[in-house]
């Protein structure tokens, strides 16, 4: 019976240890300046993908192509990578 409780004493306090880990690696990262890329609106052109905007905008941003893909997608709330001719994105660049 007591190295039953001692066990569950063990467990319990690994799971509080790990949650106040969490917290406190979440509140270590508030005060930090994090860039905030700016945007740039971008008017999607018939035979334009994700990929290629930003394939042409990556250096820019100074990011990878998958990198900048992710943030744009992001930034639009995009579930897909699929834009249409005429559909105005925001491209996040650095300032």
């Amino acid at each position: 019976m007591n190295k039953k409780i001692g066990f569950i004493g063990i467990i319990v306090g690994m799971c509080i240890m790990g949650m106040a880990n969490l917290v406190f690696a979440s509140i270590g990262s508030e005060g930090k300046a994090v860039k905030q890329p700016r945007g740039i609106e971008v008017v999607v052109k018939q035979g334009d993908t994700l990929w290629s905007i930003a394939d042409r905008y990556n250096e820019q941003a100074d990011m990878s192509v998958q990198e900048l893909l992710y943030y744009i997608k992001e930034e639009n709330k995009l579930t897909s990578a699929i834009v249409q001719d005429g559909d105005k994105i925001i491209v996040p660049i650095q300032s």
